[in-house]
């Protein structure tokens, strides 16, 4: 998409015809980007068009909020979603989270996207059930939104940039909020030090998540040991981050037994590991790289060998507890809960949490 791509069309199903023909949709159709339409997204953030919300570096492009407006009116986003799509974009721009690795990886990570704050009920972005899955217009156009810059804006088009060797549904949109009151601590963004009066966004290259389903577990061991069980399986066993989003009613029992969020990350840490050895016969170690001996972000790298002594060595979901990060989201009944890797081999990209501002 660039600055002289108008189109002149009869009627709203040519304009919409137009739009695929240009190459501009996710495969699902979209609404076509008048001036007049561009110009009340702009008004609903606090940027001036041409001011940049997103760099990417390694191709040297760059975002404009006007680009980004035009694609947030072709996800079917209301101007008052603006202001949070606008904060999606730029926390994607930082460069520890190396976008562009990200967009083009074979790893097919979706942008995650976390809202907390009074935002989250002022415009309606749910919380509750199925807040995964499709019915909600918040969540699924400030989602959309963020795919369609990565494909309009960035280039990142399956088979061309976006080499991703399977993907997952998550790249049409994935977005929810924080179901804050029923947490058993404080909101995710106050536990970064932001004020509970502010609102954030918080984005991760995510892999598809993991349901872990225990309905059984009267005490947080037996419960957070289904989750520590499902962290380290070999499948997406890496020393990257994670994001675990509790279902209520497995956040009601943790809660109840009094433990904080900090006694959470620690437990889920010490127990989500598998041996050196293990992973050394599971083929998870490639001896792809030139690292001699156990490095506690690079062991896939190493010696494939089991040599004496793997078997005591513990190979940890992420290098501490910090690396594991906790919300609560979803229906009030049922024993589903969610683990999110991060995309990737090794250490990967962190989580970015940036401050919300509205007009």
């Amino acid at each position: 998409m660039t600055e002289d791509s108008d189109l002149e069309v009869d009627d709203l199903w040519q304009a919409i015809e137009a739009c695929y023909d240009a190459g501009w949709t996710d495969g699902l159709p979209v609404v076509p980007p008048t001036e007049r339409l561009v110009d009340d997204m702009l008004a609903g953030g606090v940027w001036g068009g041409d001011e940049v919300l997103l760099r990417e570096p390694a191709r040297g492009l760059a975002v404009s909020a006007r680009k980004a407006a035009a694609n947030a009116v072709m996800a079917g986003c209301l101007p008052e979603y603006f202001s949070v799509a606008g904060a999606a974009l730029a926390a994607m721009g930082a460069p520890e989270f190396e976008l562009h690795a990200v967009a083009a990886s074979t790893g097919g990570a979706a942008i995650l996207i976390a809202v907390n704050g009074p935002i989250r009920d002022e415009i309606g972005i749910h919380y509750k059930e199925n807040l995964f899955g499709p019915g909600f217009r918040a969540n699924a156009t400030i989602g959309r939104t963020v795919r369609l810059v990565l494909r309009n804006c960035l280039a990142a088009i399956p088979g061309k940039l976006d080499k991703s060797t399977q993907g997952w549904a998550g790249k049409y949109a994935m977005c929810f909020g924080e179901d804050e009151a029923t947490s058993p601590w404080e909101p995710y963004h106050v536990s970064l030090g932001y004020s509970p009066s502010a609102s954030t966004v918080t984005v991760m290259a995510a892999e598809s998540g993991h349901n872990v389903l225990n309905h059984a577990s009267p005490d947080p061991e037996g419960l957070l040991d289904t989750f520590a069980d499902t962290m380290s399986a070999f499948g997406s066993l890496s020393s990257g981050r994670s994001l675990v989003v509790f279902a209520p009613e497995h956040a009601r029992k943790i809660g109840a037994a009094g433990w904080s969020r900090g006694q959470v990350q620690e437990y889920l840490f010490a127990h989500a590991t598998r041996s050196y050895a293990e992973v050394k016969r599971g083929g998870k170690v490639e001896g792809a790289g030139n690292v001699a001996g156990f490095h506690p972000t690079q062991w896939m790298e190493t010696d494939p060998v089991v040599q004496p002594g793997d078997e005591d060595i513990p190979i940890p979901r992420g290098t501490c507890p910090g690396d594991i990060a906790l919300m609560v989201g979803g229906g009030d009944a049922g024993g589903h809960s969610s683990f999110f890797p991060t995309w990737s081999r090794d250490r990967s990209v962190p989580l970015i949490t940036q401050e919300i501002f509205t007009p």
